[in-house]
């Protein structure tokens, strides 16, 4: 008997499945996959093989047929390496929720795929609190993934494009939209301008002092003939950019900022050239 038992944990441990007889779940909330990373995991299968079981549950209508739980990356790459079978574990107790917490907890799935999911939740009736506690993630984490699914145009362009993927800078942007559109427009529109949280922080502090300023130019008397033409500011947030404006309020900052002091002293001969320029260019500015 304890032979008996002990042969079926070991023929139930090391399962074996056609790859043939093997669906993708249709509605699996990963939906991309980086074909370099597929490529390599398809080279080490071939030498190695598949060392985790993928996770399959029998298909509801088709007998003898089994549709993946999770391990679609190691379904696909054992495709890529010609592989006839790949070990599996059968599981019937498994849901869309448990697809994202797995995927979640595997850094699997790219922003857009999760604001996907969070949106078929909020189409089925559940609350931000309830899909948080579904899949083990903040109140937070849940709005600002859901807002990518209602982007302005502009923004849902460089989310798109890959500029960034970062869901607090493309937030931090949807606000900065909603106070000053035309200003984040023109920024975006710069391909250039490299979008990270400190690039759309100083932009924001931007749109802050053009307000104030709109107020109090609109406070006081209107001394400019209607002919007088506006001047047009432009916004330099690059790299190099912020590195001139440390270089040139260092002393004013903090003398002793040994960190900033490093940093400024690591540049090339060609990046100081850069910011020589850069200087020109706000001095020229400055007399206009």
């Amino acid at each position: 008997m304890k032979n008996s038992t002990k042969n079926n944990i070991i023929k139930v441990s090391s399962l074996e499945l056609d790859l043939n007889l093997i669906d993708e779940d249709p509605d699996q909330p990963r939906t991309e996959f980086d074909p370099v990373r597929l490529q390599e995991l398809s080279d080490t299968i071939r030498l190695r093989g598949v060392k985790t079981p993928i996770s399959v549950h029998p298909h509801p209508k088709i007998e003898g047929r089994f549709i993946l739980n999770h391990g679609a990356r190691r379904f696909r790459a054992s495709l890529l390496a010609k592989k006839k079978t790949i070990p599996a574990f059968i599981d019937t107790d498994y849901s869309k929720v448990d697809q994202i917490i797995e995927n979640l907890q595997r850094d699997a799935l790219t922003p857009r795929e999760i604001a996907d999911f969070i949106g078929y939740q909020y189409s089925k009736g559940f609350r931000n609190v309830e899909i948080s506690k579904m899949i083990g993630k903040s109140p937070a984490f849940v709005s600002q993934h859901y807002l990518l699914l209602n982007l302005p145009k502009s923004i849902a362009a460089v989310f798109d494009a890959g500029r960034t993927q970062d869901v607090i800078v493309i937030n931090s942007l949807v606000n900065a939209f909603k106070e000053a559109p035309e200003i984040v427009i023109d920024w975006l529109n710069n391909s250039e301008q490299e979008i990270t949280r400190g690039s759309v922080k100083i932009l924001r502090q931007f749109i802050k002092t053009e307000g104030k300023q709109i107020v109090e130019t609109n406070s006081e008397p209107n001394t400019k003939t209607p002919n007088s033409k506006k001047k047009e500011n432009k916004l330099y947030y690059s790299t190099d950019e912020l590195l001139f404006l440390l270089n040139k309020f260092h002393k004013k900052i903090d003398s002793q900022n040994q960190f900033l002091a490093k940093a400024l002293d690591n540049l090339t001969k060609q990046e100081r050239n850069n910011l020589s320029t850069l200087l020109d260019k706000l001095v020229n500015f400055a007399k206009e």
